[in-house]
């Protein structure tokens, strides 16, 4: 996640390892660990846990965990083992809309198992969302509204999404349910071990272009008379050095996985793309707005932090209004509102990485305009590398291997 924000104007790598990754240059020694974790770790627990429990609470998170991984698996490397791993020492490559549909049937299985929950029972250490099993739901649909979403399939995303999670706490954080969270190195923020750890000083967000998109102090930032990002672009700063208390890369600061925030946004999305309705696509957005307005999205750094987020209006998205500047259509700065939107509230997750490569060829126009890191790149990367230890050990890997900008199919 971190070399996507590198790749999206989120943060720059600026020394060692991640100096040389900013620029796109990267091995495919790289994503060894993370093919590692989903195979070895993620699939082969929860083949267990399926087999031998009959705890269905335990066995829907477990197949939510499944499908949030092979799902960003998917989205992040296009075609990937899925159908027969476990099975054949040499697994074929499934399709990547294959395995997201594959996602898509565990999570409705997960929905179907979680619903036998009853309201009262808990799973004490799910560190997650504290064993509850209506929220995994929510999450559930989320993800499904995610991954609809990354397919194109506007009006199914829009029908996830209002099955979605529907409040912030019900969002999935790591590791919000976790009382002793941040209290030693081995149980905190990943942001503060590799800052504090092996890769200080090597990554910032000085200079980067989300920092400036936010600063109140420039005229070309978001900022109007209806927004001040100071309090929000303040807490998500770092400093590459070390953790700073109560920001985003603080040792107890719970990392977005799936969120209130991402489900509010893809509903407001769709209703735009599906159903051609502007102004409920601006009434959802102003859900978030008043969320952030509230003073429980992010946590204020210092008391002289300012933030702001009223209501839009209709007229400010029309030809010449506050969000309309260069007078394009009504509809397209309302989604481009969005799409900016999701780009911010995205930091620390892939949304932004995901939504460049989906918009890039059929909304350009729209698209949060962060600059190539690399002035012999002619675009930014589509995919990150199949690991080494794929390469040297599957048969069935890809040939010729795909290269960093070689689209994934569903972002042709």
């Amino acid at each position: 996640m971190r070399i996507s924000q590198f790749w999206t104007g989120q943060m720059r790598g600026v020394d060692n390892l991640y100096g040389r990754i900013n620029d796109y240059n990267i091995s495919p020694e790289e994503t060894n660990s993370e093919w590692g974790f989903m195979y070895h770790g993620i699939m082969t627990q929860n083949d267990t846990i399926q087999a031998k429990s009959e705890d269905n609470l335990l066995k829907g998170i477990a197949n939510i965990i499944e499908a949030h991984g092979i799902g960003t698996m998917a989205a992040l490397f296009g075609d990937i083992p899925y159908s027969q791993v476990g099975g054949a020492d040499d697994a074929t490559f499934d399709g990547q809309v294959q395995v997201l549909e594959a996602a898509h049937i565990l999570l409705n299985e997960a929905i179907r198992q979680l619903s036998t929950v009853p309201s009262t029972r808990r799973l004490s250490d799910d560190i997650l969302l504290g064993g509850n099993a209506a929220a995994w739901i929510q999450v559930a649909n989320t993800l499904k509204a995610r991954y609809f979403l990354m397919t194109q399939q506007y009006g199914e995303a829009y029908q996830s999404a209002l099955l979605g999670i529907n409040a912030a706490e019900n969002s999935l954080r790591y590791a919000a349910g976790y009382s002793d969270y941040g209290s030693t190195n081995e149980n905190s923020s990943l942001y503060f071990l590799i800052l504090t750890g092996s890769r200080s000083g090597d990554l910032t967000s000085t200079g980067s272009f989300i920092q400036d998109l936010m600063d109140p102090a420039l005229p070309s930032s978001r900022n109007n008379a209806k927004t001040d990002e100071m309090a929000r672009r303040n807490y998500s700063y770092i400093s590459g050095d070390g953790d700073t208390a109560g920001g985003i890369d603080g040792p107890d600061t719970p990392m977005k996985l799936v969120s209130y925030e991402e489900n509010l946004l893809i509903w407001a999305e769709c209703l735009l793309r599906a159903d051609n309705d502007t102004q409920g696509a601006i009434d959802k957005l102003n859900e978030l707005r008043a969320h952030l307005n509230s003073g429980n999205a992010f946590n204020l750094m210092n008391p002289a932090d300012t933030f702001l987020y009223s209501n839009y209006d209709l007229a400010d998205f029309q030809a010449g209004g506050m969000e309309n500047a260069d007078s394009i259509t009504t509809e397209r700065a309302v989604l481009r509102e969005i799409i900016e939107e999701r780009y911010v509230t995205g930091f620390t997750t892939f949304m932004p990485f995901n939504d460049v490569r989906r918009l890039r060829a059929s909304d350009s126009d729209i698209i949060v305009p962060f600059p190539l890191n690399n002035g012999t790149a002619s675009m930014n990367p589509q995919r990150f590398l199949y690991p080494q230890d794929e390469i040297d050990s599957n048969s069935n890997i890809p040939d010729p291997l795909p290269d960093l900008f070689t689209p994934t199919p569903v972002n042709q």
